[in-house]
């Protein structure tokens, strides 16, 4: 249970309708770099208890061939609070409020990483002529709702992103995030704002309440039809130990949005971790994300 074992780490740290317009929000922070290209600018969606720290080397690889961008939800991280709810649809609106903000018309490729995916699937879900392209990192997607064992699995995990408050409330976040941020292998700056999302008590409650909005966000997601099978798909599944049960009842849901998909890839990430491919085998994304740049870009209508 890949994401259940990295959600206890974090525990002990203190760890409308699809064409409406979004509403207006604070503007949230974002991390861009890389020069325009004729490449569809790069969308990183961070996982639970996530900010856009996570992507830095993820960011630094892929600015070497355009504009990537990742960027902390409302809450989290650098952002203001969030103005609406922790749904699904309501981050969509939120990611959608943000690409106009950077004056991004033309579609984008969107890459999610675990809990991120379901958020970039429902966007995709709501405005599929803005994206060129969809990246799942071990990803939770609508899929996940036909399946009880994986439903199981994330109610799991939500109960442990509750006590991941608890345990912040008494104290013990600044003793262990350190090594949490270790464990991912961040660096630096931004392994700093890492330990700072880890232990600032206000944002861990936002990302619980995200948390708790995933399971009913599967049926929220499927409802919209999740992500049309004419937006190029890359599937990207790591486990340490694939053969394990719950290794092999994720892999099968994971890579259903790119069976359905007309173009699609799946990366089976042979040594991976869950969070592995944020940082040392992040080879995995870019080479997904290249590809997906690479694909010619027809006038498509979605």
């Amino acid at each position: 249970m890949r994401k259940l074992a990295f959600l206890l780490l974090i525990l002990v740290s203190g760890h409308a309708a699809a064409q409406s317009v979004p509403a207006p929000a604070p503007r949230l922070w974002v991390d861009c770099r890389g020069e325009r290209t004729a490449a569809p600018t790069v969308i990183l969606e961070s996982g639970a208890f996530g900010t856009s720290a996570d992507w830095d080397f993820v960011l630094n690889d892929l600015a070497k061939g355009g504009r990537v961008c990742a960027y902390d939800r409302g809450g989290v991280g650098w952002s203001p609070p969030r103005a609406g709810d922790e749904g699904v649809k309501a981050i969509a609106q939120e990611l959608a409020g943000l690409l106009d903000s950077l004056g991004e018309t033309a579609p984008v490729i969107l890459v999610g990483h675990s809990n991120g995916a379901l958020y970039i699937e429902t966007f995709a879900a709501m405005w599929p002529q803005r994206v060129a392209g969809l990246v799942y990192v071990n990803g939770v997607t609508s899929n996940d709702l036909t399946d009880p064992v994986l439903v199981h699995y994330l109610d799991e995990e939500r109960f442990l992103a509750n006590l991941s408050v608890v345990a912040a409330d008494m104290g013990l976040a600044p003793i262990v995030a350190p090594i949490v941020v270790d464990a991912e292998g961040l660096k630096g700056e931004a392994a700093k704002r890492k330990v700072r999302q880890l232990t600032d008590v206000y944002a861990l409650r936002v990302a619980r309440d995200e948390d708790r909005a995933i399971v009913p966000g599967l049926t929220v997601t499927h409802d919209l039809g999740g992500s049309p099978p004419s937006i190029p798909t890359v599937v990207l599944v790591g486990d340490e130990d694939p053969a394990v049960f719950s290794a092999k009842a994720w892999r099968a849901g994971e890579i259903v949005p790119a069976q359905r998909a007309r173009q699609s890839w799946i990366l089976d990430a042979v040594g991976a971790s869950h969070v592995s491919p944020l940082a040392r085998d992040r080879a995995w994304v870019v080479a997904a994300v290249n590809w997906l740049r690479s694909l010619p870009r027809p006038d498509v209508g979605h």
